[in-house]
């Protein structure tokens, strides 16, 4: 069994193999090759344990390549660190991971994913709500997925704004500028995408535009919310990861839901979008949404990817644990 730092993870890992990942995973629950075991949570004196899991299927019918996984993470004390377990097809132990750097990366990825397919294919500026360390990879991974050319960021803090913008621009090489409000960030995008933790909407029915793409990506917390539910009822097409996790902990969508501005009828899913079982954009005008929570087959389709190139690498430190399963037990 190997164990793998954020460091190999920083190392081996890229956007590339975050978005193919993803969209895998995403196409393979809608199509029956990868199942979700949902985010479920525990507490005690202020902790919250975080656990989530997913299995996903060989890359191809002739390999035996299918994987499990699980994350597992506590929150609540000011700080977080999260750890994932990689198992191969048959149960055995292959990995225990730092999953940072790999949540981080799988958590753009989506956003990546659903602006490639349901933004407007000449969308050319992004806005960017939020500047935190999770926002850094929704912007990558859009800009990889789309032809995104300009960047807007809001950020609470105007000086991590700075910071963000320099950082980004410089990484990326597309322009980005820094603005006052949310209304300045979005005035002129094509694809929005909100990562916060905002308890009151910040995305209002003013604030849209036609033919653009949202992505709400901070509010897998039922307290947190990102957009007014009369902004979700506006759009076009409305589609989560997954809506079984979204109605326990999508703050976003819930509050639509209790205020009666849409039903859960009205959310698809942008696995089945990927697929072709429901229709995703159809015309420049609509405007377009995805809400994001965090599937744990994310986790374990990217896993197994930084598993493989770790091998191939010669990265990790092999442990003295047996992670055959053992014969028997159920």
């Amino acid at each position: 069994m190997l164990y793998l730092t954020e460091r190999d993870a920083l190392d081996l890992l890229t956007m590339d193999d975050a978005l193919a990942a993803v969209d895998q995973a995403l196409r393979g629950v809608a199509d029956g090759t990868a199942a979700v075991a949902p985010r479920s949570r525990a507490s005690m004196n202020g902790l919250n344990l975080n656990l989530l899991g997913g299995a996903v299927a060989g890359a191809s019918a002739d390999t035996d390549s299918g994987a499990v996984g699980a994350k597992i993470y506590v929150t609540g004390g000011g700080a977080a660190k999260f750890w994932g377990l990689l198992f191969d097809s048959r149960g055995a132990l292959l990995a225990l991971y730092e999953a940072d750097r790999l949540g981080q990366l799988r958590t753009g990825a989506a956003s990546g994913v659903s602006a490639r397919l349901l933004a407007r294919p000449d969308s050319r500026r992004l806005a960017v709500i939020g500047a935190g360390y999770q926002a850094r990879t929704q912007a990558e991974a859009i800009i990889a997925a789309t032809g995104v050319r300009e960047v807007a960021v809001y950020g609470r803090t105007a000086a991590r704004a700075e910071d963000f913008a320099v950082s980004l621009a410089e990484d990326t090489g597309v322009a980005v500028r820094v603005d006052r409000s949310v209304a300045d960030a979005v005035a002129d995008a094509d694809i929005v995408v909100t990562m916060t933790s905002a308890s009151e909407p910040l995305v209002r029915p003013d604030h849209l535009r036609e033919g653009t793409h949202y992505v709400f990506a901070g509010s897998n917390n039922p307290r947190n919310a990102e957009a007014e539910p009369a902004a979700l009822a506006a759009m076009d097409v409305l589609v989560t990861d997954d809506v079984a996790q979204a109605k326990g902990e999508s703050g976003t969508l819930r509050r639509a839901v209790a205020e009666g501005a849409i039903g859960w009828d009205d959310v698809g899913t942008l696995g089945d979008a990927l697929t072709g079982a429901a229709a995703g954009r159809t015309t420049a005008r609509q405007m377009t949404a995805f809400v994001s929570h965090g599937l744990g087959t994310w986790d374990t389709a990217l896993a197994r990817i930084l598993h493989t190139k770790a091998i191939t690498a010669g990265r990790g430190t092999e442990l003295p644990v047996d992670g055959a399963p053992v014969e028997g037990r159920r």
